[in-house]
């Protein structure tokens, strides 16, 4: 996945998604769960961005999906 793409994605995630998940790796306990202890695919991570509270586009969803899926790999 090219850097802008996971860049863009960081940055959603902050302002979208950190307010209930975290990714550590570790169990934080936030309201949404650490994502980084999951070992998800893109296409599934994506998924369950477009059933999350926070409406975002679907380019923005894609992008929060490959750095999900990229900081989980570690």
């Amino acid at each position: 996945m090219p850097n802008a793409v996971i860049a863009h994605g960081r940055s959603v995630f902050a302002s979208a998604c950190s307010g209930c998940h975290t990714l550590t790796g570790h169990d934080t306990r936030s309201p949404g769960g650490d994502l980084g202890v999951t070992k998800l695919s893109e296409a599934t991570i994506l998924s369950f961005v477009r059933v999350m509270p926070v409406r975002i586009s679907s380019g923005d969803g894609r992008a929060v999906a490959a750095y999900v899926h990229a900081a989980a790999r570690g």
